[in-house]
């Protein structure tokens, strides 16, 4: 009888085993059509596919950045800001997160700043506009030498 209850757990066990082995290469898939689709700016179906790999495995960091980068595509900044803040908090020294968060808060300085411009008759506006002037200098200078996340910002800077 301890011998048949062993061995009916044991294949419990090893059914799960199977089944999360077999549960994680779907989802390696998943997202691996979800990087797929990401480099051909197919962001819709990326999008799709990377939110699936969240709702099974929220803390996964490679799909939250990635939809980070989508919704920058999308120009939907604060939820691009909540993604890459999220990114952060989960791992603090994930360097391209913090780039492109510090490309976000860029572009939204330079807005803020053409506003002030644009509404105030002050003496600061001439160091503001030199401040803007710098953000494009780097913006541009950056065109040079274009890579996906360089294309990424151009995106966040315009």
């Amino acid at each position: 009888m301890k011998y048949s209850i062993l061995a009916i757990l044991l294949l419990a066990l090893t059914g799960c085993a199977s089944t999360n082995i077999k549960q994680d290469q779907s989802m390696s898939e998943i997202f691996m059509k979800g990087e797929d689709a990401y480099v051909k700016g197919d962001y819709a179906l990326a999008k799709q596919q990377f939110e699936i790999v969240l709702a099974q495995y929220p803390d996964n960091t490679n799909a939250v950045f990635k939809l980070g980068n989508i919704s920058m595509h999308e120009k939907d900044w604060s939820k691009a800001e909540q993604y890459y803040t999220f990114v952060l908090e989960l791992k603090p020294r994930h360097g391209k997160a913090h780039h492109n968060l510090a490309m976000l808060h860029l572009h939204q300085a330079r807005n803020h700043l053409n506003y002030y411009i644009a509404h105030n008759d002050s003496l600061n506006n001439k160091q503001m506009g030199k401040l803007i002037e710098a953000i494009n200098d780097y913006s541009n200078k950056r065109t040079e030498q274009k890579t996906s996340l360089d294309k990424l910002a151009d995106i966040v800077t315009k």
